[in-house]
């Protein structure tokens, strides 16, 4: 991205799973940290999944091909399938998902006027809410229903930067205080059931689930 994020990220790293069209994203400041988020990522789909990773098709930017890349799929047993130059559409899956991904992004940044700074806010939107609707891969499910096994409930999603109301906390509060902080929604919690709210005078990024919200203003 020409624009760094809040946290100083240049690129988003995407992971698509080839059956259930699950996705995992990850932000990265320089490209050389590829390595070790793949590592990460195998860790956690590996035990969430309780299989293996078999295959890893990727195209042939240089982070993908580091002596390092390559020593760690062969001790793990993962076959990799390297696209040929200039030909994409040999990873359709990836791309066509990319290409969502950012048309999606484009749309919740420029539909509520928001700062390029909040790409990655939308990136990581972006695909949660992809990861929860129907898909015609996955026939009668969702990406989440097929790697989870359960439907996923939507009744908590919310407008993108809909004014967003926190309870404050009491410790330290005066009868007269406001009870309530004004932020505005930039996403969802993976780590707990809340959301990623933002306050416009603070610039401060905040996790809460004590939200009141009002999704006719933005």
């Amino acid at each position: 991205m020409d624009t760094k994020s809040f946290s100083r990220s240049r690129y988003f790293l995407l992971f698509t799973d080839d059956y259930s069209r699950m996705s995992w994203v990850y932000f990265l400041e320089l490209k050389y940290k590829t390595f070790d988020n793949f590592r990460k990522f195998k860790v956690l789909v590996e035990r969430q999944s309780g299989r293996c990773i078999k295959t890893l098709r990727i195209d042939r930017d240089g982070e993908f091909l580091s002596n390092e890349f390559n020593s760690f799929c062969k001790e793990n047993g993962i076959q990799r399938e390297l696209i040929a130059p200039y030909t994409p559409e040999q990873n359709d899956v990836a791309e066509r998902k990319n290409r969502t991904v950012i048309e999606m992004t484009r749309s919740l940044l420029k539909g509520k006027h928001l700062s390029n700074q909040f790409w990655s806010e939308a990136v990581a939107t972006a695909v949660y809410l992809l990861n929860i609707s129907p898909t015609k891969v996955v026939m009668n499910q969702t990406s989440f229903e097929a790697w989870y096994g359960i439907k996923p409930s939507v009744s908590y999603i919310r407008i993108f930067c809909c004014i967003a109301y926190a309870l404050v906390n009491l410790q330290n509060h005066h009868k007269l205080d406001e009870k309530s902080e004004k932020y505005i929604l930039i996403g969802y919690s993976l780590q707990s059931k809340a959301y990623r709210l933002y306050n416009l005078v603070s610039g401060k990024v905040i996790i809460d689930r004590n939200v009141v919200f009002d999704e006719r203003t933005s």
